[in-house]
C-alpha cells in the first residue's frame, strides 16, 4: 500500500464493503489498514492503463487494505451501486497469485465468500512467509 493513498479506516462505507471490513478484522486481527475507493486513487502514468481498464469494463469498486500489503477489491454495479459484483484478493506488494469471485448481483456477500477470501489470504501469507 502507498503512503499517498487516501485511507479511510472509518465508515460509513458501502454495506459490503463493511462487510468485507468486518471479515478481515475477524480473521486478521490488528492488520486491517483502511478502505480507499478506486475514485480516490492517485493516477499514475505507469498505470494509466488499469485504471481505463476499470472505467472501460465501469467499475465502481473499493479497496479494503491489510497492513501487510494484502487487499481486497470489492466491485459493484455503476448502474446500482447497491449492488456486489465480485471480490478480488492478492498482494499490492509481491507478485503472488490472486482470488477472483463473481457475484450475482448481491445486495450482500454470502459467509461462504467471505470465508473463501480470508482462508485464501491466510494461505497466500503463510506461503509467502515461506519464501
Amino acid at each position: 500500500m502507498c503512503d499517498v493513498m487516501p485511507v479511510s479506516k472509518t465508515g460509513p462505507f458501502r454495506p459490503q464493503t463493511q462487510q468485507v471490513v468486518d471479515a478481515l478484522n475477524t480473521a486478521f486481527p490488528g492488520l486491517y489498514a483502511g478502505v480507499c475507493k478506486a475514485s480516490d486513487l492517485p493516477s499514475d502514468a505507469d498505470e494509466a492503463e488499469d485504471d481505463d481498464d476499470l472505467e472501460d469494463y465501469g467499475l465502481l469498486s473499493d479497496f479494503v487494505f491489510l497492513s501487510d500489503g494484502w487487499a481486497v477489491r470489492v466491485d459493484y454495479d455503476p448502474e446500482d451501486p447497491d449492488l456486489c459484483l465480485g471480490l478480488s484478493a492478492g498482494s499490492t506488494e509481491a507478485p503472488a497469485e490472486g482470488l477472483e469471485v463473481d457475484l450475482d448481483d448481491g445486495e450482500e456477500i454470502p459467509d461462504g465468500v467471505l470465508k473463501d477470501v480470508t482462508d485464501f489470504i491466510d494461505e497466500q501469507r503463510q506461503a509467502s512467509a515461506k519464501h
